[in-house]
């Protein structure tokens, strides 16, 4: 059986190898969004995951999305507003994201609100992001992690 999870927040951007492409240049990023090659992406942030997670069924503004983290979660994660609108401006600027065109009707828009899809290369991103963090839980299954040690 697996010990109960932890609740924890994610407060902080840390920074990966998807920085180092990201800071290499214009061109070199649309190298790698038109090669729709996602190992340079990988791994991401939890942060990162869990936005391209909750933009996986439809698109969604700012708050849509810190709600939706929070709900799938059972309010385990919780993405503070820096670390959400860090965090979109950098998938956005990878091609990971893009703000979308389609909004509500209009009675139920605020104008304010800029609305996010996830690209094809973000759900690309998003699923080997997936299979890598299967691929660890299955090497922890392997090593036996999850069940009790025994005592002398």
């Amino acid at each position: 059986m697996l010990a109960p999870c932890l609740h924890y927040t994610v407060a902080r951007y840390s920074h990966t190898q998807f920085d180092a492409v990201r800071k290499s240049g214009t061109k070199v990023m649309e190298k790698l969004t038109k090669s729709k090659d996602t190992e340079p992406f990988l791994p991401l942030t939890p942060a990162m995951f869990q936005i391209l997670l909750a933009l996986a069924d439809g698109n969604k503004h700012g708050y849509a999305i810190l709600k939706d983290v929070s709900r799938r979660s059972e309010g385990k994660i919780r993405l503070s507003a820096g670390t959400l609108y860090g965090n979109l401006a950098r998938l956005e600027s990878a091609g990971l994201i893009a703000e979308s065109s389609k909004r509500p009707e209009l009675s139920l828009d605020d104008e304010r609100r800029r609305y996010y899809r996830l690209t094809d290369l973000g759900r690309e991103v998003a699923v080997a992001e997936a299979r890598r963090m299967e691929e660890a839980i299955a090497q922890a299954h392997a090593k036996h992690l999850f069940t009790k040690p025994e005592t002398a």
